[in-house]
């Protein structure tokens, strides 16, 4: 498979009215990024006291607090396009994100993919940066929205699976850091493995950004000559049944392995992955 590589298309400024644009939305995005950081203050200052006091039960606290970061986050992208920093789009069967219990694997090109996703999907939980719960700003919805850490270690799997069987839907970014640009993705074990111990169907999902922005190593003031233009592409299921199939047949491990290569080739590659059967 040939190496993932970033669109490096670049429109340079064409006149002052280019270079305007280009300060504006460099404003913006900083604004945003503070927009972001005081979100969760607030949601810890205001947000947990009320939920503290009105849902007792844990579990119903917890999809209070992911309602409330859904409609946040929704807001947030909804800013974000208002002021011109961005523009988007979902395709593909996007009424399947209402569903319950899906298990969505998607690439990472950028910093805010989960954010896209979050804003459209009910009661959906992810797998977040350990660091994440020490945030003064992040820390307060990260754990009362019960987010999974990823340093449950062998645990993680388990964690995975047994949010997915309480009804949750998991997104999990196969890579576990953003894509590198032009270099090759290489795939984490762990959403396979999560699909098999749930035994659940993959959904699969591919983000598009254009030109190239907020990827891993670039700063966020580092903003392209035009606005980014996301496309989130809802694709097939990946059938879990083939693969449990060959887990009787050949043992766990290879069966991760088939599976997480099925995985890949999906979000990677535009070939006959995304609409051929699966051949674990």
């Amino acid at each position: 498979m040939a190496p993932f590589v970033a669109d490096p298309q670049r429109t340079e400024d064409s006149g002052p009215g280019s270079r305007l644009n280009y300060a504006w939305r460099l404003a913006a995005t900083g604004f945003c990024f503070l927009t972001f950081a005081l979100m969760g203050l607030a949601f810890r200052l205001a947000v947990c006291p009320v939920l503290d006091l009105t849902q007792r039960d844990p579990r119903r606290r917890m999809l209070a607090a992911r309602g409330v970061v859904q409609k946040s986050f929704a807001w947030f992208v909804e800013l974000m396009r208002r002021l011109g920093c961005l523009e988007y789009r979902f395709t593909g069967e996007t009424e399947r994100l209402s569903r319950k219990s899906l298990l969505i694997c998607a690439n990472h090109p950028t910093l805010i993919d989960v954010v896209l996703l979050m804003s459209r999907i009910p009661n959906a939980t992810c797998i977040v940066k350990s660091s994440l719960t020490r945030s003064f700003a992040l820390k307060a919805p990260v754990l009362t929205s019960g987010y999974v850490s990823n340093d449950s270690g062998p645990e993680l799997v388990h964690d995975c699976a047994r949010a997915l069987e309480a009804g949750d839907t998991l997104i999990i970014f196969p890579e576990g850091t953003r894509t590198q640009p032009g270099r090759e993705p290489r795939l984490k074990h762990g959403a396979a493995a999560a699909a098999l111990e749930a035994r659940r169907s993959i959904t699969p999902v591919r983000i598009r950004c254009t030109p190239p922005s907020l990827m891993k190593g670039m700063p966020w003031h580092h903003i392209p000559s035009r606005k980014m233009s996301f496309s989130v592409e809802i694709l097939p299921d990946i059938d879990i049944a083939p693969y449990l199939e060959a887990e009787r047949s050949v043992g766990r491990p290879a069966a991760v392995r088939r599976l997480n290569e099925r995985i890949k080739n999906t979000l990677f590659t535009h070939s006959e992955a995304d609409h051929g059967q699966d051949q674990p």
